[in-house]
């Protein structure tokens, strides 16, 4: 799948978020297919590889999408609005907050970008779309079961996709887009799957939840985006996913590109995790750190988020790399970054390779070859 370059050459686009882990994606490469890019995002304590990476040649707007005059500004005469921007947490303290930057800033983008006449491409969620209690297989048309959920995040990005299929059907030109759980290398924010993954590579996740994922690589979401805008039709949704894999697989997975082989990882009913739950909510009161699981964290893993991508495939040319190329991927670049060591009973518990590095390989040839022998002055 390859994005047109003579559709974005020399054009005026606006993503938002374009410091988080999709819309850094997003920005770049638009960048390179020669459009002219700005991105909105929140201030940032240290320069972002946004502005480091790309310095001269994306415009960078710092401001928050819940501020309506800062978002006119930042979209200008953008032809296309990327709207990444947006808050995703399963422990929110106060949700409102989270609330108010998916359905105010929405309303926001979503005016400003009916302004100029922009083409919005809106990201939405698969959990949008809805869950089982079984491995099936949803699509756009699913119908939603999931009211009762308790999950802030999965209501603030069903009123915020409300917000653009309303503006869709009032005239406007928006595009639907529900990426799949994403994954990948160059999480300089630490998503929350990258941290699920960091967990996993230090030892620290000993157990597995009953449910599953659809796991897609945060490149191959990027460039969905992009053939979204030049493909897909307005007021239609987009399931951009990868490979649906429940959480005993997902595991595998990550243990194999890592070179881990984990003693055991027992599947565990929910209500053990629920009462897991409460310890870590607990504790991070104390803490002010974010526990896990959260309660929030278990409702969803009680579930398959499990879907197919055939309208995605026909309509955009959309056609995600294999998942354990993302993630092999993305434990390279964290090992590098980060550091992913083991403590002693987690390095136990996982069983990583024994890999000799080259000075310590270079002592042992030393301690065992013959050293020349030395005739002895007289």
């Amino acid at each position: 799948m390859e994005a047109n370059r003579e559709i974005w050459s020399g054009r005026n686009v606006c993503v938002t978020g374009g410091t988080g882990f999709l819309g850094y994606q997003v920005a770049g490469l638009l960048a390179r297919l020669g459009a002219k890019v700005r991105v909105l995002a929140l201030p940032t304590a240290r320069p972002h590889p946004v502005q480091i990476d790309h310095d001269g040649v994306i415009e960078c707007v710092f401001g928050d999408v819940r501020d309506a005059e800062t978002v006119r500004r930042a979209l200008g005469d953008s032809e296309f609005v990327f709207h990444t921007a947006g808050l995703v947490s399963v422990w929110p303290e106060r949700p409102e907050p989270m609330y108010r930057v998916h359905v105010e800033g929405t309303a926001n983008v979503l005016e400003a970008a009916a302004r100029v006449g922009a083409r919005v491409i809106q990201t939405s969620s698969i959990v949008t779309v809805g869950a089982s209690r079984r491995p099936d297989l949803l699509d756009e048309d699913a119908s939603f079961e999931l009211d009762q959920l308790r999950v802030d995040y999965v209501h603030a990005k069903r009123a915020s996709e409300r917000l653009a299929l309303e503006a869709a059907a009032n005239g406007g030109d928006v595009v639907v887009a529900n990426p799949g759980y994403m994954v990948g290398p160059e999480d300089h924010g630490r998503s929350v799957m990258g941290r699920f993954c960091l967990r996993f590579w230090k030892g620290r996740v000993p157990i597995t939840p009953p449910g599953g994922f659809n796991l897609v690589d945060v490149r191959d979401v990027a460039l969905g985006l992009i053939l979204a805008a030049e493909r897909g039709q307005s007021g239609r949704r987009y399931i951009l996913g990868g490979e649906n894999l429940d959480f005993r697989a997902f595991h595998a997975v990550l243990a194999q590109v890592a070179g881990l082989k984990p003693r055991a990882a027992p599947i565990v009913p929910w209500w053990s995790l629920a009462m897991l739950s409460s310890l870590s909510e607990a504790r991070a009161r104390f803490t002010g750190k974010e526990p896990y699981p959260s309660f929030q964290h278990v409702l969803l893993n009680r579930y398959y988020w499990f879907y197919r991508s055939d309208r995605a495939t026909n309509e955009l040319g959309f056609r995600p790399r294999p998942i354990e190329i993302s993630l092999a991927e993305a434990h390279a670049w964290h090992s590098a970054r980060h550091g992913l060591k083991l403590g002693k009973i987690n390095s136990w518990w996982m069983r990583p390779p024994k890999i000799m590095n080259d000075s310590l390989r270079a002592r042992e040839r030393e301690r065992v070859v013959p050293q020349p022998h030395r005739a002895s002055s007289t």
